[in-house]
């Protein structure tokens, strides 16, 4: 696309053989010192980088997020990754060095963009190997170097579609890496393995060392980071309903069927949401908890409702036809809950909020009148709001 703008605006005798070779192309540039002012600015295509992100961005997000990870390392300019953190609610940053990773670290595991960003000093990105012994982004280089020695030894490795074609990208990435000694690598990745072999021989050596344990799993980035993303949230589910077995034991003298420490069948974005309430935390806002905590009564709730026969949903529960939906209150009045639960109008509501913990002191929580789903105006929290007690003489579980 740099290519034919070029030739079709400017020089229409430009080398064909630049075509399809980037590298050559953005070196092209370089000679006429003008890849900032003509290629970065004016011939790459960056509204080709804005585009929906997929399962796969979002599921990054969210482990970063969570600090379910210890960073995520990219070579992608795009902000697909940060635009599903803001969507979710994060103030999220990426960072282009290993000094603005540690500085982002105390509130999200650090996203490095070792490559360069579009969105934060698109001037400075990546693309062409002269480029390597520019002062700014050889500085960046040798900081990520330096962070990445500190942060990321002895860890495992996830690397998904990262064997470029780009060579000169695999061996800064390969010089990087090396003396991390880590514990495993495992890449998803569609290429057949001889290709990423000959691709990039420094990540392999580094992949193939004696005590690392080394894994291919040909298949979609997307699609494999969607399923762990689901695998880690189910877990997640499957430890706040065994928290309520206790405790439900303890209250009604009934052992917990296995059946009901189960959460299967749901998407990523519904197992979000599964996270959010488990959290106390309403839609707009993101999940943070790596694990769950104070959930034994919210975990007895579910499992009440999964004794009497409730349908699991996308965000709750189908029982005695009403909607409802489970949330952590654990320590706050009910009012409070609910206040906090005031979500944006075109969020989906329910008939039946259980705020499992939560005392009522019969305080309002909001002096607005109830909203009605899909106006422009913020409404008061929707749908009835009970704690356990409450809930189980009104449901009858």
């Amino acid at each position: 696309m740099c290519f034919d703008e070029y030739r079709l605006t400017i020089d229409p005798l430009i080398d064909p053989a630049l075509r399809d070779n980037l590298e050559a192309l953005a070196e092209h540039f370089v000679g006429l010192n003008t890849l900032n002012a003509v290629f970065i600015e004016h011939l790459v295509p960056w509204r080709e980088f804005e585009r929906p992100p997929n399962p796969g961005h979002a599921a990054v997000a969210d482990f970063l997020i969570a600090k379910t990870v210890v960073a995520g390392l990219s070579s992608n300019y795009d902000k697909l990754i940060e635009r599903c953190a803001w969507d979710y609610g994060a103030d999220f940053r990426g960072a282009l060095d290993g000094d603005q990773a540690t500085v982002t670290s105390h509130k999200q595991a650090p996203l490095l963009k070792f490559h360069g960003c579009s969105h934060i000093d698109r001037g400075s990105t990546v693309w062409a190997p002269s480029q390597l012994h520019d002062p700014t982004i050889s500085a960046r280089i040798a900081k990520s170097k330096i962070w990445m020695a500190a942060n990321l030894r002895q860890k495992d490795l996830l690397v998904v579609g990262f064997w470029s074609d780009w060579d000169y990208l695999n061996r800064v990435l390969g010089g990087a890496v090396q003396g991390l000694n880590p514990l495993s690598v495992t890449v998803i990745d569609p290429s057949p393995t001889a290709t990423l072999k000959a691709k990039a021989p420094d990540l392999w050596a580094l992949a193939n060392q004696p005590q690392v344990t080394f894994s291919h799993i040909q298949e979609s980035g997307a699609d494999a980071l969607d399923e762990l993303r689901r695998a880690f949230s189910e877990a997640y589910a499957r430890q706040v309903l065994a928290a309520g077995s206790a405790v439900l034991v303890a209250k009604t003298g009934v052992a917990c069927d296995p059946g009901w420490l189960t959460v299967a069948g749901l998407d990523g974005e519904s197992l979000y949401d599964w996270r959010r309430d488990a959290e106390g935390v309403p839609a707009g806002k993101p999940a943070t908890a790596r694990s769950p905590q104070n959930v034994d009564l919210l975990g007895y709730f579910h499992l009440l409702l999964r004794r009497a026969g409730a349908v699991q949903q996308p965000r709750g529960y189908a029982f005695a036809g009403q909607s409802i939906r489970v949330v952590n209150g654990a320590g706050s009045v009910l009012s409070t809950v609910a206040k906090r639960f005031i979500e944006a109008p075109a969020a989906p509501t329910a008939d039946v909020f259980v705020a499992a913990g939560s005392m009522d002191l019969g305080l309002p929580g909001h002096l607005v009148r109830p909203g009605i789903a899909g106006s422009v105006v913020r409404p008061r929290a929707g749908g009835k709001w009970l704690t356990i007690e409450q809930a189980q003489a009104e449901l009858g579980v």
